[in-house]
């Protein structure tokens, strides 16, 4: 049994409700409303029929069984126990439903310059996560349009320039949420960087990533784990390059703070992302490494284990 069944179960048992007597009659009505299966066999009668028939049972025993876990579920226990209602009201797939929809563009094409700006926002799911995240994009957004429109005075048609974001969803289950604006820029080179925001569902605040840990030394376990997948990296393939030995940037080029990228992937691993030119040459792209679960288990916080 898992914690949310556990849950469940503890909060009816707790309620001590008694399922009215009208229960079974609404049930018996459920089932008889579902929709008849007629058995065709061929005009043989062969052993076809009969496993046409097996099926069309199958299926109608899985159809009412069905039927009434999901009356049950949705339209019993919640009038039947005050406890069930209210945790409904609290599991996030039910009562904190986030949708990210398009808002706004700004566009323009002239043949040397080019933008497009896609606005999200995020719907839905209210509180003051929600709203600063939504502000927080549409102030982003305004910044990079009014840049681009400045830039376009000043050069007038000479050159050529770009810009354009977009986002993703990258994750949206019943206990996290994260939302990545992708932004590239081109000039007279090209630059690529993203920002991530995240919610915890179940406290309804954002996240950065110091708050996944309980010690202080987190940033310096995350590093020794990067300085090894580079080294490993380099040492694999002679066309790449990170800037972990040189001189010029330091030993601590590698800035882990409030403002650093991450995010889950689908194992549960924390994964840290760089922008382009943040931690190697233009040729590493935007690299990310993946921080299997293992390794910062001891000091990740219970709720984010």
């Amino acid at each position: 049994m898992n914690e949310f069944d556990r849950y469940i179960k503890d909060a009816i048992l707790e309620a001590q409700c008694q399922i009215p007597d009208c229960v079974k009659d609404k049930i018996e009505a459920t089932l008889s409303a579902l929709p008849k299966f007629e058995n065709k066999l061929d005009d043989m009668g062969t052993e076809k029929g009969t496993v046409l028939k097996f099926k069309s049972k199958s299926l109608q025993k899985f159809a009412s069984i069905a039927a009434c876990f999901l009356f049950i579920s949705l339209a019993v226990l919640p009038n039947c126990s005050t406890a069930y209602a209210q945790t409904l009201e609290k599991i996030p797939v039910i009562g904190k439903i986030v949708k990210v929809v398009t808002i706004r563009n700004y566009f323009y094409s002239d043949g040397n310059h080019d933008m497009n700006i896609a606005v999200p926002k995020i719907e839905n799911n209210k509180g003051p996560a929600t709203a600063y995240i939504n502000k927080d994009v549409d102030e982003l957004t305004k910044i990079l349009a009014d840049k681009f429109n400045k830039d376009m005075e000043e050069n007038g048609k000479k050159g050529h320039s770009g810009i354009f974001v977009d986002y993703d969803v990258v994750t949206n289950n019943d206990k996290w949420f994260t939302l990545r604006m992708n932004v590239q820029e081109s000039a007279a080179s090209t630059n690529t960087y993203y920002k991530y925001y995240h919610i915890d569902k179940l406290s309804g605040q954002i996240v950065t990533l110091k708050d996944l840990f309980k010690t202080k030394d987190f940033a310096e376990v995350l590093k020794d784990e990067i300085r090894r997948q580079m080294k490993a990296e380099m040492a694999k393939d002679s066309t790449k390059e990170y800037w972990i030995d040189n001189a010029e940037v330091g030993k601590d080029f590698i800035q882990l703070d409030d403002e650093q990228n991450f995010y889950w992937n689908d194992n549960g691993d924390l994964v840290i992302a760089f922008d382009k030119y943040e931690v190697g040459p233009g040729s590493m792209g935007t690299p990310a490494f993946t921080i299997n679960k293992d390794i910062i288990e001891d000091i990740l916080k219970d709720e984010y284990k």
